[in-house]
């Protein structure tokens, strides 16, 4: 057991006690979903993400990430930014295109100068998701963890912590292999 020593009165004045905040969760509330988005591949019109540059160079399925979270984002009704939001992602990426699978170094070097120079950005994992913190304005924590058996229990975990030290909005976005789905949490938030 943990004790918890306080300065703070059981009784002060203003409303600050003990009993205030039990759980050191942001908001002193209850853990909800606020919002819901997602994005097809291939998906056209509604689209929230119009006219991005950065939508020419992360690809499609980064796309979709950001379009779904942009989406989620846009109907949880959240009004915030800065450290308090967070985002954390569930894809899978950071594969190499067919092209370099089994050639030697200088048919990837040919390959290579035939594409943009930004075509690498589409295979960092984390992209997508830092594209969509910075759409939003999110400054919290930003974290991409693999499509794997158990990801969603660490997902929960991580959004928890991450209430505890301060985070009142995160938006959870997992590729799909349609697109993608986002979701937004946030604490005692009444809808």
């Amino acid at each position: 057991m943990v004790k918890v020593v306080s300065h703070v009165p059981r009784n002060a004045s203003g409303g600050k006690t003990q009993e205030g905040n039990r759980n050191g969760l942001a908001g002193a509330g209850k853990l909800g979903i606020t919002g819901r988005g997602e994005w097809r591949l291939g998906e056209e019109g509604g689209d929230p993400w119009v006219g991005a540059k950065a939508g020419r160079w992360l690809g499609e399925r980064g796309g979709a990430v950001v379009r779904a979270g942009l989406r989620a984002w846009g109907r949880s009704g959240a009004k915030a930014g800065g450290r308090e939001v967070g985002v954390i992602g569930v894809g899978f990426g950071g594969s190499w295109p067919d092209w370099c699978e089994g050639a030697g170094a200088g048919e990837v070097a040919e390959g290579w100068r035939d594409k943009s120079p930004l075509w690498l950005l589409e295979r960092l994992p984390n992209l997508p998701f830092a594209q969509l913190a910075i759409e939003i304005g999110a400054k919290g924590p930003l974290e991409t963890l693999p499509a794997r058996s158990g990801v969603e229990e660490e997902v929960g975990r991580r959004i928890q912590r991450w209430g505890a030290r301060g985070v009142k909005w995160v938006v959870a976005v997992r590729m799909t292999e349609s697109g993608a789905e986002a979701e937004v949490w946030g604490w005692g938030i009444e809808k």
